[in-house]
């Protein structure tokens, strides 16, 4: 999946800022109080637009109130992210708080390392404005590892089907398909030969591929893993069919037979602007630029359609603290606290595209009057009421590597889907077990 989704924010590659290593008892090495105030250093990989808005906002907090200071530094792309911060919280030169970590899927191997805060007494504080209230099971669950609650989702975003409009009109498709029978259906009418398809479906390796396919897998009845998350599930009937309402559609030639993905790119927004598709799975982080391809009148959005029933994934950033002094790690928690209040989520998430994560921002009075200037954000926003999670394991990425891998030849029509998903449950299963 692209590092967008797996965090849900475009954090593409950007100047990394140098860091210097700090020096103090705490992990961060900072005293805690300098010159009256409590000093906190915030770790990130926001970039372009979005690195220019969390600056603001951060400067806004710092300007709000007098006893704490937070520097914010941008310290590696996401695929380098964890890496980097695991090797810091090592030396002891790591930050206070990570701020929207967009590979939720590694942060168990930063939980291993024994320096992430639980949030949990933090949530029951009666004095705290964020609880376990704020958030859906879906999107705690993203935080949650053996019990405990180490992360908070402070980024949401999911996927939808964006499609183009004038694509369908010349097809005399009227309504937009609630199920994935109608798509299937209406791919075939928009398909012109080898010109246009009808739709672009996830084809490629890494974490996309199998973020999208856990939704057709939910929607079809099955599960990724049992409840414990000690064997994967996925190779089963529901598996399979799952797999065949891609594959099937790659047979027939109403899907784009190759793959479009890229390090910054899930292959979609390429497919659909070079009106290569008429329809892609893709995020509402990708409707700008699909806007400035097509006209904004012609790109519209509606929910992933399910198999037997409605599903998706929840695509998060996730924020969460850092061993320290008890100053330290109460002024982070102050912070946080902030960063995830309505009225800071609201700006936030309009001003970068993405979703809130705390549910009492969606009674927020900014932003219920953007979601009804932007009703296609509101098709994305209100697939998260049913919205599930990835496993919180820390095998997770090896996991979703295995099944990439075959999932991709499935697609390339090189292996039939049965063939795909009993090979990708013997390596995932393998994986699981030398875990134990």
């Amino acid at each position: 999946m692209r590092s967008r989704m797996l965090g849900v924010a475009a954090l593409a590659i950007g100047v990394a800022v140098t860091l210097s290593a700090c020096s103090g008892g705490s992990v961060t090495g900072n005293s805690g109080d300098s010159g009256g105030k409590t000093q906190i250093t915030v770790w990130h990989n926001y970039t372009g637009d979005q690195a220019t808005e969390a600056k603001k906002l951060i400067q806004e907090y710092n300007d709000s109130q007098d006893k704490i200071e937070v520097t914010a530094q941008y310290a590696a792309q996401s695929d380098q992210f964890d890496a980097k911060l695991i090797n810091a919280l090592k030396n002891d030169t790591g930050p206070n708080m990570v701020l929207g970590d967009s590979t939720p899927q590694k942060i168990g191997q930063v939980v291993e390392t024994g320096k992430v805060v639980p949030l949990d007494d933090y949530l029951s504080d009666s004095d705290s404005s964020i609880t376990t209230k704020s958030f859906t099971e879906g999107m705690l669950a993203t935080g949650k590892f053996e019990g405990k609650t180490y992360t908070l989702p402070t980024d949401i975003g999911d996927y939808a089907v964006v499609y183009n409009k004038q694509m369908f009109k010349e097809a005399g498709i009227t309504d937009t398909p609630t199920t994935w029978a109608e798509l299937q259906a209406d791919a075939k009418k928009l398909t012109k030969g080898t010109t246009q398809y009808g739709m672009y479906l996830p084809i490629g390796t890494g974490e996309w591929p199998v973020f999208t396919y856990q939704s057709m897998l939910w929607s079809a009845g099955g599960e990724f893993m049992n409840e414990d998350n000690t064997k994967v599930e996925f190779n089963s009937d529901a598996g399979v069919k799952a797999l065949k309402s891609w594959t099937d559609m790659l047979e027939d030639g109403s899907a784009y037979p190759q793959s479009l993905m890229t390090s910054t790119s899930n292959g979609g927004t390429p497919a659909l602007t070079a009106k290569k598709a008429a329809m892609a799975i893709t995020g509402a982080y990708d409707l700008g630029t699909l806007d400035e391809a097509l006209g904004k009148d012609n790109v519209g959005v509606f929910a992933l359609p399910g198999i037997e029933q409605n599903a998706a994934n929840l695509g998060t950033n996730n924020s969460y603290l850092l061993d320290g002094s008890k100053a330290e790690k109460d002024a982070s928690w102050d912070f946080m606290q902030w960063w995830l209040s309505p009225k800071v989520e609201a700006k936030w998430d309009i001003a970068t595209g993405l979703l809130p994560a705390n549910t009492a921002t969606n009674d927020d009075a900014t932003w219920k009057k953007h979601l009804a200037d932007n009703p296609r954000i509101k098709a994305f926003a209100d697939e998260l009421a049913y919205a599930k999670s990835r496993p919180s394991i820390v095998a997770y990425g090896e996991v979703s590597e295995a099944l990439s891998k075959e999932l991709e030849k499935a697609m390339l029509l090189k292996e039939s889907p049965e063939d795909a998903l009993a090979t990708a449950e013997k390596k995932a299963q393998a994986v699981l077990d030398a875990a134990d």
